[in-house]
């Protein structure tokens, strides 16, 4: 008789954290992951320090309808009190720090997932990274202009914390969390952006740079070629542009407003109409409405350098 062996399939734990404004996003998030991993084993891990039993079980039942596992973690938010915040960010930015900590007696590693992003491919080859002795493994942020403000050394580039992969064990025993939350009460007023200033300030040598494929962001549709070509290399950089396994819609517009341009905005309302929130649709005035038209029509740029002009 023949011995027959079964592979157990590998799970892939993703976490990924949110406050009650952005349940509509995180389960656009999960439903794209989702449709786009259904031959691997997933266990969601969720992190908020204010999400309401409703919006607990708007995303577990959402997790639970493609069979794939959920656990929701109560932060205290206290605990982030000496963070700073502003513009479009709540204190919820800096719920990834903790999560090493609170998932490290159930898995060695865990991909972090910010929720205003899309997948658009399997998650499997980054999830299998080899990441060697880093901490973390991440794509480039597409600026130059951070090394100096955070003195990190030339040598080595700013990167962006949306998508991490991260050692958890080595985390810990690193004592990363303690580090992170020293230096931002330190440096409070000076970081320009958050907690990403701060995992790249003392995580900048301990990076396994990934492709931007796996990180494509917003700005990847705004700043020059050339810009991007001194960051990038030429075929990483197209692949990420035109076939991204994430999108990632950086910055303060989002696709769930009415004036935004973001080519892959339709991916966006792919998948919420695959969830609760099937119905949302932006708000907006008349006005909003034919300023839309107008940048269709002639581009972002010019209406801006036109209306500049005309308030001097």
């Amino acid at each position: 008789m023949r011995n027959l062996s079964i592979r157990l399939k590998e799970t892939v734990h993703i976490a990924c954290a949110a406050d009650n404004a952005y349940v509509q996003h995180a389960t656009v998030m999960l439903c794209s992951l989702f449709e786009n991993n259904k031959s691997n084993q997933v266990h969601i891990h969720f992190f908020s320090a204010d999400f309401s039993q409703i919006n607990i079980e708007i995303v577990e039942t959402l997790v639970q309808s493609y069979q794939q596992k959920f656990d929701f973690y109560s932060l205290d938010e206290s605990i982030f009190k000496d963070c700073y915040i502003s513009n479009h960010v709540s204190y919820a930015t800096y719920y990834r720090i903790v999560i090493p900590n609170l998932v490290q007696l159930i898995t060695p590693k865990i991909l972090y997932l910010d929720t205003d992003v899309i997948i658009c491919k399997d998650l499997l080859p980054l999830w299998q990274t080899d990441i060697g002795n880093c901490l973390i493994a991440a794509a480039n942020e597409p600026s130059l202009a951070n090394n100096a403000r955070l003195e990190i050394p030339k040598e080595y580039e700013y990167f962006n914390a949306g998508i991490l992969l991260i050692n958890v064990i080595d985390w810990v025993s690193s004592e990363i969390t303690p580090t992170l939350f020293n230096y931002i009460k330190k440096h409070q007023n000076a970081l320009t952006f958050w907690d990403q200033d701060a995992l790249n300030a003392n995580l900048y040598n301990q990076r396994k740079k990934i492709s931007p494929a796996w990180n494509q962001q917003g700005a990847f549709f705004e700043l020059s070629k050339v810009a991007l070509l001194e960051i990038y290399g030429k075929e990483e950089l197209a692949e990420a542009i035109k076939k991204p396994a994430i999108v990632h819609f950086t910055g303060s517009s989002k696709p769930w407003e009415y004036l935004n341009f973001h080519p892959f905005k339709y991916l966006y309302y792919q998948y919420l109409n695959q969830t609760v929130f099937k119905e949302f649709r932006p708000q907006t005035s008349l006005g909003t409405k034919l300023k839309y038209q107008i940048i269709k029509l002639v581009g972002r740029k010019i209406y801006s350098n036109f209306f500049r002009v005309i308030g001097k």
